[in-house]
């Protein structure tokens, strides 16, 4: 198989594999609304499914290292997505529905992470781009959200388990036929990755990061209960992912124009502000229109914050650990903060309001931003110290 070829699989598979994704993340939290389930009940079942993903990521990223395949995981991983759509649909006892969803994110959390970890094995491999294979997963969510936003309008988000169920079909016969990806020859164990993890360095890398990443986290789940708090409907949730998910498929789409990975940090302190300036305007909207206009910023922040933060991080991280290594940074960066962010997002805007909520998300971005510039000029100085000692 010839490595273009290859690409070309793996490119759609990745449009499909993230179109799950779209559905999840735009129309479940409708779904579940329609259902008479409260916000505060709803960021609760979101919270609980980024639990399980903190249990699960780690444990599927160590797998796929021990065995060496990352493609054997993902099939894995997608034939229990297919039985959990199956299962969760059927309920209507709320506490059975945590329990069917404890199951379906326990494989769908891993989906992507892993998917992300394929993408990047092959570009290094290939001498890619890899924000130019990531993009296909993000124009699939594009696509898919917009989609979806017509076809909810017309026959109600209470379908949902239709063109979820189809999707996850049609990627995992997709999965099938990827290539794999090489890994690193020396044996994995538990011991060697716990003391690896326990690096001063890298752990304050995933505090700072999740200051940031964990208002990306708490605006996916809510922002589209705060569109429909200010006027909005089905038709708008799918033009506003669509909006947001397309300018971040764009962005890495052209990574590699303008992302050099000499500094991957600074590119993470631009992420920051950048998202600091985009939930200050986001608290005061009340009109969805304005929404959808400042949705832009969805895809550039997530794609400046994510690139940096992937190449700081399989700098540092041996290649025979880098899938249990994104795995971790998944679960931390995007889990752990999911979770805080799901269960006190569903606060505060049931207790407060949406502008309350957008204005905390605020004040954590510029957190992260100003640890990082801090974190910046220490680990340059740590560079500057060790160029001295060589020489």
């Amino acid at each position: 198989m010839s490595n273009n070829h290859s690409r070309w699989k793996l490119k759609l598979f990745l449009f499909f594999g993230s179109s799950i994704s779209a559905l999840v993340v735009s129309f479940l939290p409708l779904y579940f609304q329609k259902k008479g389930i409260t916000n505060v009940q709803i960021g609760m079942f979101l919270a609980l499914g980024t639990f399980v993903g903190l249990i699960s990521q780690p444990t599927w990223g160590y797998l796929s290292d021990k065995f060496k395949t990352v493609k054997t995981i993902l099939i894995i991983c997608l034939l229990g997505v297919l039985i959990g759509v199956i299962w969760l649909f059927k309920l209507e006892s709320l506490i059975w529905v945590f329990v069917a969803g404890s199951f379906f994110f326990f494989f769908f959390s891993a989906i992507n992470p892993l998917s992300d970890n394929l993408s990047k094995r092959i570009a290094d491999e290939q001498k890619v781009s890899f924000g130019s294979i990531r993009s296909w997963g993000s124009f699939g969510f594009a696509v898919i959200s917009l989609g979806s936003g017509f076809l909810f309008t017309a026959i109600s988000v209470e379908y949902l388990s239709i063109p979820m169920f189809l999707i996850a079909i049609i990627a995992f016969i997709l999965a099938l036929g990827l290539q794999d990806a090489k890994t690193g020859t020396k044996k994995v164990n538990l011991k060697e990755i716990g003391q690896f993890f326990k690096d001063p360095t890298l752990l304050m890398f995933f505090l700072l990061v999740s200051f940031i990443s964990m208002t990306h986290r708490t605006n996916d789940s809510f922002v589209s209960l705060y569109l429909f708090s200010i006027g909005g409907d089905e038709m708008l949730v799918g033009w506003l992912w669509f909006i947001g998910v397309l300018s971040e498929a764009i962005l890495f789409f052209l990574s590699a124009i303008w992302f050099k990975a000499e500094h991957p940090i600074k590119y993470i302190i631009f992420a920051g502000f950048l998202y600091f300036i985009r939930w200050m305007m986001t608290a005061f909207i009340t009109d969805p229109a304005i929404l959808l206009s400042i949705q832009v910023l969805h895809g550039v922040c997530f794609a400046i914050l994510f690139l940096g933060a992937i190449e700081y991080l399989y700098k540092v991280v041996p290649s025979e650990m880098q899938a249990t290594g994104h795995m971790v940074f998944m679960g931390i960066a995007f889990g752990i903060t999911g979770i805080i962010g799901s269960s006190l997002g569903g606060m505060i805007f049931d207790r407060f309001s949406g502008t309350a909520l957008y204005l905390s998300m605020a004040a954590s971005a510029l957190t992260g931003m100003i640890g990082f510039i801090i974190f910046y000029y220490k680990e340059r100085n740590k560079e500057v110290i060790m160029a001295i000692e060589k020489s």
